[in-house]
C-alpha cells in the first residue's frame, strides 16, 4: 500500500476512478440500446387478436369489471369521445358508461413491433352521463402496446355521436 501510494498518488487514483466511472457509465448508456424505427418496415395484419383486445375492453365496460380495466389500461391511457374533452384512466373507470349490448364489425388491426392499432365499427346500446347514443354503427380507434408478451390499451377514441 505504501509503495502504491508513492507511484500512484491520491490525486491520480481519484482521477483514474473518475475516468473509469465515466467510461463505465458511457458503456452502460450505450448498452441500453437505442431503439430504432424502420420507416420502410411494414405492419402485419392482426384482425383476430385486435378483435379479442377490443372485445375485452367492451366486455369490461359492459360488466363494469373495474379490476381488469385497472390492469388493462396503461397509466397514461386516454379516451377521446366525439362529444368533448379527453378522459384519463381514473376518470373513465370512476364514471363507466352504461353499455348493455354491442356488436363489433369491420375490424382492421395493424401490428408493428410492440404496438397495435385497431380501427373498428361498433353498434352499441350505450348511455354516457345520462346521454343515450344511437344503436347505429359508429367508428372507434384503439391503440395497444405489448409489454412482456401482454397487451395493454394505450388509448381509445369513441367517435359515436349522441341522439
Amino acid at each position: 500500500p505504501l509503495a502504491q501510494s508513492r507511484y500512484f498518488p491520491s490525486a491520480m487514483k481519484t482521477r483514474a476512478v473518475s475516468i473509469a466511472a465515466v467510461l463505465i457509465s458511457a458503456a452502460a448508456i450505450a448498452g441500453c440500446g437505442s431503439s430504432s424505427y424502420d420507416s420502410s418496415a411494414s405492419a402485419t395484419e392482426s384482425n383476430s387478436e385486435g378483435t379479442e383486445l377490443v372485445t375485452r375492453l367492451l366486455e369490461d365496460v359492459k360488466t363494469k369489471n373495474k379490476a381488469d380495466l385497472e390492469k388493462f389500461l396503461t397509466p397514461n391511457w386516454q379516451l377521446q369521445r366525439a362529444t368533448g374533452a379527453p378522459l384519463t384512466k381514473s376518470e373513465f373507470i370512476d364514471g363507466l358508461p352504461e353499455l348493455s349490448s354491442y356488436k363489433i364489425e369491420q375490424v382492421k388491426a395493424r401490428e408493428y413491433d410492440d404496438s397495435m392499432s385497431v380501427a373498428f365499427v361498433a353498434t352499441t346500446d350505450l348511455v354516457v352521463d345520462g346521454t343515450k347514443f344511437p344503436g347505429t354503427p359508429a367508428p372507434y380507434l384503439s391503440s395497444f402496446i405489448e409489454v412482456d408478451d401482454e397487451w395493454y390499451l394505450l388509448s381509445h377514441a369513441n367517435l359515436n355521436r349522441p341522439k
